[in-house]
């Protein structure tokens, strides 16, 4: 008996012990503070993932690429499907699990004994049990097949962590682009009213006119301070979904040059971008897992109508007699057989089945509104860059008949105002054109036109 003790103590010695981890929120605020752009350990996260070295680190400049690297290393987000992973991973460890066997010991005092006999009876048996009907292949398939969406939703949140970085980027890139225009505007404008108010004195021109063009000038240096504000944020949101303080941005050039061209979908029909958006998105490929592993469970239920089987051998030591024995024992499936969890899995499939046609029809429909919309984006991006091209060529003709004393400064100055406006009216095409990129990369979860240095196959590796 003592044997037996010490076995099982040396076996529980084996086991898992429960380790407190307690969150301090001062630790985690602290943490957060400290994050940076040159963390040796995202410049190994993003070497792993670029399969090069970055010399020198930090880089010079940041790219699309590299910072949204930098968003799947620290980004919240993403560290929560991480962990959802890694629990979809340990589900197939417990599905892949035997039942174990089970002893039971009887010990029995017989108190009316006859002269010379033992008193005690001594007995102990086993309980064995044994699945049957492929339970446990079930069981693991069904799993595989959540571990399996798991990753996809993983490679999911990072997509939608790109997307909202792409944004903000795309956000920032305006703000600046428009503040630079309403600079060179207020400096036209500056010019106009100087010369406006030196011809009001003698008289050429009345005072209305001097006074809408100053209130002009305000409007510029309004919207100049506005787009200084707008800049701000967008500089906020990017460090936020990059998942750092907006500090560790400060001496970072952001990746503005993308949108300055967008891509032609030249060579890309509407079926080849479908069926790219079909067999690569990760919300489409989790929905296909999830319902393969509803089939599974499916499956296990219906495998569950048959029982499983215990074998108990056993020993008893009776008033100096040794007896062994060998017990049988199933479950009598008279009373259910399963029908109730049989239904409720047939009814999962279903729902499964349902949401992987909702997931896919949206998909389709998305992809055909994005593509209409970036190709007419496209359409008047083409035309605004016509009229820049117009302005500017009307700019150099008043230059020309201004140096010849033909029109006058004001003349000029206007011309080059309608050139700073037409420069204006471009950036919001571009703008939109950007926009309608975003929406059309997102319906693919794609980017259309890949940045230099990523891989042309595979995701990155999202581990940390």
């Amino acid at each position: 008996m003592a044997a037996a003790v010490m076995a099982v103590l040396a076996f529980l010695a084996g086991c898992a012990i429960y380790t407190p981890k307690p969150l301090l929120p001062e630790k985690t605020a602290r943490q957060f503070e400290n994050r940076s752009l040159s963390s040796p350990a995202l410049e190994k996260f993003i070497e792993k993932n670029l399969r090069r070295k970055i010399s020198p680190w930090p880089p010079a400049k940041w790219d699309m690429n590299t910072l949204s690297l930098a968003a799947f290393y620290y980004n919240p987000g993403l560290d929560t499907a991480r962990w959802r992973l890694k629990e979809a991973q340990a589900s197939v460890v417990t599905a892949g699990e035997r039942p174990n066997p089970s002893v039971s010991v009887s010990p029995q005092y017989v108190t009316n004994l006859s002269s010379g006999s033992e008193p005690w009876v001594l007995g102990f048996s086993f309980d064995i049990p044994i699945e049957t009907a492929g339970k446990r292949g079930y069981r693991i398939a069904e799993a595989k097949g959540r571990t399996l969406a798991a990753r996809y939703a993983l490679a999911e949140a990072a997509w939608k962590v790109r997307s909202k970085l792409r944004s903000a980027l795309l956000d920032y890139f305006a703000a600046i682009q428009r503040g630079a225009i309403a600079a060179k505007q207020a400096v036209l404008q500056e010019k106009v009213l100087r010369i406006m108010k030196e011809r009001q004195k003698v008289g050429e021109i009345p005072e209305p006119d001097v006074t809408r063009a100053s209130i002009d000038y305000e409007k510029i240096m309004l919207i100049i301070s506005d787009e200084t504000s707008r800049a701000v944020k967008a500089r906020t949101n990017v460090a936020s979904a990059i998942g750092v303080p907006v500090s560790a941005l400060n001496s970072v050039s952001l990746p503005v040059d993308l949108f300055n061209t967008p891509p032609p979908l030249y060579g890309f029909s509407f079926q080849r971008l479908r069926q790219k958006a079909l067999t690569n998105r990760p919300d489409i490929l989790e929905a296909l897992a999830r319902y393969s592993a509803s089939q599974s469970r499916l499956q296990l239920e219906i495998a569950k109508q048959y029982p499983d089987i215990h074998i108990g051998p056993g020993y008893k030591y009776d008033q100096g007699q040794n007896k062994w024995g060998l017990g049988v024992s199933i479950e009598l499936p008279v009373l259910n057989q399963n029908q109730g969890p049989i239904a409720q899995a047939e009814a999962a499939r279903s729902e499964a089945a349902a949401k992987f046609e909702a997931i896919q029809d949206g998909a389709i429909i998305n992809l055909g509104r994005a593509v209409n919309i970036y190709l007419s984006s496209l359409g008047r991006l083409a035309g605004a860059k016509r009229l820049v091209l117009q302005k500017r060529k009307t700019v150099r003709s008043l230059k020309s008949t201004f140096d010849a004393g033909e029109v006058d400064r004001l003349a000029l100055l206007g011309g080059e105002t309608e050139y700073e406006n037409a420069r204006l009216l471009r950036l919001g095409s571009l703008v939109n054109a950007d926009r309608a990129l975003g929406l059309l990369e997102d319906a693919l979860e794609e980017p259309v036109a890949r940045p230099a240095g990523r891989p042309r196959t595979g995701r990155p590796a999202l581990g940390r």
